[in-house]
């Protein structure tokens, strides 16, 4: 039913309305998850994981159909038409969506109840201090009310940095990929989850206090080109997935349709790789 909302055609010609579908989503979610999971006692431990879950549920319907648009039209246009203008067309509706769960997430934890966004964001608040205070998480931690047995690390510099971090963020990169082939749109989890670690910035900086204006800006620094590198490679493992799935891999688009993939992960892992140099270059001057 939901997935009835917008479809994809009509998301290419209207992409600011994917913004509101973000919202209705991930609000909804996060209100199923306070009215059944946390009143239990178990279940409620895991409440970040689970509002991940059920927005990710939202999106697949939605996810699916407008990968499944995309490979129509690589197999109706082959190569007379611009790769990555025409795919473009498709990546701006899952930006305006993805903005939709960040702002929507930012709502709630601003507006919600201490206890409620403890519960609702805790994992995504040790997330926050593992990207920002990668050496000082227990103490970041802390401030926030929060305990956990993850422990401090140093964080590396220069040349090591980059390798580091992108190392660190090919894994995240080669489970959006795994999972977009596997599932079509199954990597529309980890777009979710970011979103949630973008919202709990947001939230600590208005809310609180005590998060800070410039961590949230080199968060955003690197963040930006490490998504939108998520975005790319999860929509071109999925043309390629539901291609298979559909028997549209036809051979006289075959190697045009695995090309195209192919430039796409390609450019996906170098804005993956100018993420990594923003991060340890760039983003350490803001904090």
């Amino acid at each position: 039913m939901f997935e009835m909302l917008i479809n994809p055609r009509e998301a290419e010609k209207r992409p600011m309305n994917l913004f509101f579908v973000g919202l209705l989503y991930a609000s909804l979610s996060l209100l199923l998850v306070d009215w059944i999971f946390l009143r239990d006692a178990v279940l409620s431990k895991y409440a970040p994981l689970l509002v991940v879950t059920f927005t990710t549920m939202f999106s697949i319907p939605f996810m699916y159909y407008i990968i499944r648009f995309e490979e129509i039209k690589e197999i109706l246009n082959g190569r007379r038409r611009t790769l990555f203008k025409e795919h473009a067309r498709a990546i701006i509706p899952l930006l305006y969506l993805f903005l939709g769960f960040i702002v929507a997430f930012s709502f709630w934890y601003i507006v919600l109840p201490q206890n409620f966004v403890s519960l609702n964001f805790n994992a995504q608040i040790e997330e926050y201090c593992a990207i920002n205070a990668p050496s000082q998480i227990e103490k970041c931690l802390s401030n926030y009310g929060i305990e956990s047995s993850i422990t401090g690390k140093v964080a590396a510099s220069g040349m090591n940095g980059v390798l580091s971090i992108f190392l660190n963020n090919i894994y995240v990169f080669i489970f959006v990929l795994v999972f977009s082939l596997a599932f079509g749109a199954g990597a529309i989890f980890i777009l979710v989850w970011n979103a949630g670690v973008i919202a709990t910035a947001i939230g600590l900086l208005i809310r609180n206090y005590s998060g800070s204006l410039s961590a949230l800006i080199a968060y955003i620094i690197h963040g930006i080109p490490e998504i939108a590198s998520y975005f790319i490679v999860a929509l071109a493992g999925g043309i390629l997935s539901i291609s298979l799935i559909r028997q549209d891999f036809r051979k006289e688009r075959a190697i045009e349709m695995l090309f195209d993939f192919i430039n796409l992960v390609i450019v996906a892992m170098l804005i993956l790789l100018l993420a990594a140099f923003l991060e340890a270059f760039i983003s350490p001057f803001f904090f």
